[in-house]
């Protein structure tokens, strides 16, 4: 049972602040140090001086702090203020994909995280330091900067029902467009019945963490962690609840590969790797990049990878022999597992002829991530990395399949586009201490 509320949210002040697509920012782990210093350029209020505060004189542990008195300040200055009444807001998402127009519907609105949990699908595994850097930044806020994304399935599509005719007509309160071209609009909900009507619908549907699985665990150990001090929720607004996104996954949603970036390996050698990888893999040479993403979408019903060393070794597509079904690493995954290219990608590639194994996956000791195919081919050019190893997105179908089997897909499986901007809402605890 999934139990969403309406809530009181703080928006930025336009008078104040201005340009709100100045104000936003994408994801923290999707903002990389270069679009860091554009958004403090932007505005001094972005709000990634919240979520990505930076450190003063060489010390990580004033970036907490700094970002709770930040958003402290914000609020008794009136850069931030809070909504009159408690609403759902209904956010749009109006974006290209190859060319082709797409929209994407759903509403922002509290998660009772106690009450809820069992209505939670996580499909990904998290790591430590992520989430003790967001629980330090939490800790510091006492409240929410950014959304958590959520998927529920309605064929019948009630909620969007709900939504098209509450903002029929209506001119958004909030719209921005971000760096990559997607629109974002919000309106404010407050008719009673909507609100009753999206509230008992939601109240038999799973939640299907899309991103933010860090943050999502965050939050229950936050919540764990105020109640072993004694501290009462003051509020509909308060650490028993948490801000997120809900998107029917039957109305489509768009996922982008996510592809793997080698650095450091001692020894490195890609005529030797390429040769080796004929065990299971039959390579072909492309041309070009753009014939390499070609090739890749041709074989996208099989399982294809990208290879790419620089331009001596060039560009090459890796098709696996359908023996390679049995090998023993493969084997000794669950069924589903061995349908995933990036399953098939770490257990027969990066672990068996690289040695990047869970352990090292997990400290991202060799590896890193990027979304964009020609930035890889960038950053492998420029040498900042080694090779890149490239993939076709993750179906949707399987993800659920092994969310809803309770499997866990390695980190950095999917990624869902577009990105829930930062800054859009904030949400302020109330506690009782």
């Amino acid at each position: 049972m999934a139990l969403v509320y309406p809530f009181r949210a703080y928006r930025y002040n336009t008078r104040v602040v201005g340009d709100l697509d100045r104000v936003v920012a994408q994801p923290y782990d999707k903002t990389t140090p270069e679009m860091q210093d554009r958004y403090y350029r932007d505005s001094p209020y972005n709000v990634v001086r919240i979520t990505l505060n930076r450190e003063k004189k060489g010390d990580p542990e004033t970036r907490y702090p700094d970002a709770g008195a930040t958003f402290r300040r914000w609020i008794e200055e009136g850069v931030l203020v809070e909504d009159g009444r408690p609403a759902f807001y209904a956010y749009y998402q109006e974006y290209a994909v190859d060319g082709q127009p797409r929209l994407q519907r759903g509403f922002i609105a509290l998660l009772d995280l106690g009450r809820s949990q069992s209505a939670i699908i996580p499909h990904e595994h998290t790591l430590a330091a992520p989430k003790q850097d967001r629980l330090n930044l939490m800790r510091s806020l006492e409240g929410n900067e950014d959304l958590i994304y959520m998927l529920y399935a309605d064929e019948t599509r009630t909620v969007d029902r709900i939504l098209d005719a509450a903002v029929s007509g209506r001119k958004p309160e909030i719209e921005v467009t971000d760096e990559y071209g997607a629109v974002h609009r919000l309106w404010v909900l407050t008719d009673p019945q909507a609100l009753d009507e999206i509230r008992e619908s939601m109240r038999t549907r799973d939640l299907f963490i899309a991103d933010g699985h860090h943050r999502f665990e965050t939050s229950i150990n936050y919540m764990e962690e105020c109640a072993r001090k004694g501290w009462r929720p003051g509020g509909t607004e308060s650490f028993d609840k948490r801000m997120v996104t809900c998107f029917n996954s039957s109305s489509g949603v768009t996922i982008l590969a996510t592809h793997r970036l080698l650095h450091d390996l001692p020894g490195f050698d890609a005529p030797s790797l390429l040769e080796n990888l004929g065990e299971h893999f039959q390579p072909e040479r492309a041309a070009s990049a753009a014939q390499l993403r070609e090739k890749m979408r041709a074989g996208r019903d099989g399982h294809v990878f990208g290879f790419y060393a620089g331009s001596a070794a060039g560009f090459h597509l890796l098709r696996m022999k359908p023996s390679a079904m049995e090998a023993g690493s493969l084997r000794r995954l669950p069924a589903a597992f061995r349908e995933l290219d990036v399953s098939i990608l770490h257990s027969l590639i990066l672990e068996r002829h690289l040695g990047i194994d869970p352990q090292k996956l997990a400290a991202q000791s060799h590896i890193d991530y990027e979304r964009g195919l020609d930035e890889c081919v960038r950053k492998v050019d420029e040498g900042e990395y080694q090779a890149a190893f490239f993939l076709n997105p993750t179906p949707a179908a399987a993800m659920h399949r092994i969310a809803s089997e309770g499997g866990r897909m390695p980190q950095k499986s999917t990624d869902f586009y577009p990105k829930l901007l930062t800054g859009l809402l904030f949400m302020k605890m109330k506690i009782g201490k």
